[in-house]
């Protein structure tokens, strides 16, 4: 059955055409026979993708391609994918990330069901860079089916800041404000926002995806690692005026309880990186910071010694791996 009209899975890609590749194969092999398109939006100005490009086309693959004629940046490159889908409803995808074998038939039944829905969260796993192992199974324990907004923007709002996990009717989403987010790094996520205050969305429970995760070489955003956490501080600010102070408390907290910013294991991390020089203290305490983070980021700035961080991350992260189950496509 032809449901190419339905949904779309739209890439914002740059300039890692390996993984690209195997994101877009992972996809094909979970659309099966359903004939949805695969979108690229390419931000990388060159021709380094141009061979994972003909390799799908000569398969007769769904894929279209627009090659941006200047470089967008992350956010408007995101928010691009939902303006230039041919479908209802858009999945974004990391071009890093690896798609499950019943992810596609689980998101077509979810928008058929329920099929006014602005957006549909699907859950995803957390793997390693290699795609070999799961870190965790399931980026959040949250219900399946319909849920209220509200209840998503001050709990769970955080794991929408992976594009992955993201499903979003399109004529919602560019009904709203969302360019005025861009900048912030989550216009995306401004939109669903946007699109969903007041309404039911709909939850997809079973990890669908898996998010590379890893150290700060995994992200193409790593030079501004920080700008990115703040960006969500602003964008959380940005819409308080439309979610009311409560609700946006439990949001901003619900993302430091979840990512646990500027907590003293992120910035043992952040020192391991080498991303915590004075400058990045200089920009942290400039930043959306309150007076307790900014205590602990010249603790470990100034205080612990990087090769500390260093091999105490090292021995964690093999620690770690011993027990880690493989991850199944």
């Amino acid at each position: 059955m032809n449901q190419s009209n339905l949904l779309s899975v739209a890439i914002p890609t740059y300039k890692r055409p390996e993984l690209l590749d195997k994101g877009i194969e992972s996809i094909f092999n979970s659309a099966k026979a359903s004939g949805i398109e695969v979108l690229v939006m390419d931000d990388s100005l060159g021709n380094g993708n141009d061979w994972v490009y003909q390799k799908h086309l000569a398969l007769g693959r769904n894929l279209r391609v627009i090659r941006n004629p200047v470089n967008l940046g992350i956010d408007a490159n995101i928010c691009a994918c939902i303006e230039h889908a041919a479908s209802d409803y858009v999945w974004l995808f990391g071009e890093d990330d690896l798609m499950r074998l019943e992810a596609v038939d689980q998101a077509l039944a979810a928008i058929e069901r329920d099929a006014q829905a602005p957006f549909v969260f699907a859950n995803y796993a957390y793997i390693t860079a290699d795609h070999k192992k799961i870190f965790r199974e399931k980026s959040v324990e949250i219900r399946a089916g319909q849920m209220e907004f509200k209840e998503f923007f001050e709990n769970y709002l955080w794991s929408a800041g992976f594009i992955g996990g993201c499903i979003i009717r399109r004529s919602n989403f560019l009904a709203t404000r969302y360019k005025e987010f861009i900048g912030t790094y989550y216009a995306h996520v401004a939109g669903i926002c946007l699109a969903s205050h007041n309404k039911n969305i709909t939850v997809i429970e079973r990890p669908l995806v898996g998010n590379r995760v890893g150290d700060a070489t995994t992200f193409t955003w790593s030079a501004d690692s920080y700008g990115v956490f703040q960006g969500w501080r602003d964008l959380l600010r940005m819409l308080q005026s439309e979610f009311g102070a409560d609700s946006f408390k439990r949001a901003f907290q619900s993302h430091i309880d979840a990512h646990g910013y500027l907590r003293l294991k992120f910035l043992l991390g952040k020192k391991a990186d080498g991303l915590l020089t004075p400058a990045d203290v200089q920009i942290l305490a400039n930043g959306d910071t309150s007076p307790e983070e900014k205590q602990r980021i010249r603790f470990v700035a100034f205080c612990v010694p990087r090769f500390f961080c260093i091999a105490l991350r090292k021995t964690y992260a093999s620690a770690r791996r011993m027990n880690l189950p493989d991850f199944q496509l």
